[in-house]
């Protein structure tokens, strides 16, 4: 899913999330002896808060009423500003909707207001998303600002694929993981959200990824339904290949990929973790079947080019294409088994 975190903006209060506790006391360990960098890289699987790790450091490091390390007061006018998204001192950098990249242009007009007088008299911040999607020549903007920062200044960049950076870029970064948390450590905080009922379901479905499950959450019924009847008429030979593809398309394919990749992920949990009893993989008779006898190794391949299959779609590859070949190439794996 492209939070970078996810695919919609989800509604969380300005405060650490408790599977940020080890990220952010080192952040805030720099901090309180004055060693706080210029330049984070925050990275880590789509959908465990990156993005929100960001924006509470932010509001933490403009807060006029902290107590405490770097947490947000929640009070000030400062935190105000945070919490409306409308403080003149926090520069968000990601790629505009009609382009496949973040440019240059984009990347300088940062840099240039990073250079120039806090608008009120703290730090000023700016954050890259997904940073990866920068081209060339923005990365090596961005070096020149990190190279020479002006006091005060901090240039966040996340990515949940930090190589594809320049190894220049990284090394002037402190890197901060953001790992996807052990289930029993989130799981409660999405209930808490979502009900005890459903929490678990979508936690699973998203991969274990919190936020992602809460993006997945308004559309998670009508999402499953159509995916199964996809996915049954893929295998079952009911429809052409190409009309399945349409189906996916439009502005909800990132949300119908992910959840592929989550089917695809229960699948081989099912079929390989010894507390995986009980586990259901959703669909009907077939795709049950499907789940049973697919090749392993079939399955982690089929995860693999669902993930491919992003990557694609963020450059100039045709989607009717992409989500065509993948498709194929699902049907494949599973009739080498007699699956069909």
């Amino acid at each position: 899913m492209a939070e970078e975190e996810a695919s919609a903006p989800v509604s969380v209060p300005l405060e650490w999330l408790p599977w940020h506790e080890g990220a952010r006391t080192r952040i805030e360990t720099a901090f309180a002896g004055g060693r706080l960098p210029h330049g984070l890289l925050l990275h880590g699987p789509d959908g465990v808060g990156k993005e929100h790790f960001a924006t509470v450091l932010a509001a933490g490091l403009f807060c006029s009423g902290r107590r405490h390390g770097l947490t947000p007061c929640g009070e000030c006018p400062e935190c105000a500003l945070s919490r409306a998204a409308s403080h003149s001192d926090l520069h968000w950098l990601r790629r505009p909707e009609d382009k496949k990249s973040i440019g240059v242009d984009i990347v300088r007009e940062a840099c240039d207001q990073l250079g120039m007088t806090s608008m009120r008299g703290g730090y000023r911040v700016a954050i890259i998303t997904p940073a990866h999607l920068m081209t060339h020549n923005a990365m090596n903007a961005l070096l020149k600002t990190l190279e020479e920062p002006a006091p005060r200044t901090l240039l966040v960049l996340i990515t949940s694929r930090p190589s594809a950076l320049l190894a220049t870029l990284r090394s002037r970064c402190q890197r901060v993981e953001i790992p996807r948390p052990p289930a029993g450590q989130c799981s409660q905080w999405l209930a808490d959200r979502l009900g005890e009922a459903v929490a678990p379901r979508l936690l699973d479905l998203a991969g274990g990824a919190p936020l992602k499950a809460l993006v997945l959450a308004p559309h998670f019924e009508g999402l499953e339904v159509q995916m199964i009847e996809i996915l049954d008429a893929l295998l079952g030979g009911r429809a052409e290949v190409t009309r399945l593809a349409a189906d996916m398309l439009g502005e909800g394919l990132p949300t119908r990929l992910d959840w592929l990749e989550a089917w695809l992920g229960q699948v081989v949990r099912a079929r390989t973790l010894p507390d995986a009893t009980g586990l259901t993989v959703p669909g009907g008779p077939l795709l049950q079947r499907a789940a049973a006898e697919v090749n392993i190794t079939a399955a982690f391949r089929m995860l693999d080019r669902v993930r491919e299959s992003r990557r694609l779609l963020e450059g100039s590859a045709a989607p009717q294409l992409v989500v065509e070949a993948l498709l194929v190439e699902l049907k494949a794996a599973i009739r080498r088994r007699g699956v069909a």
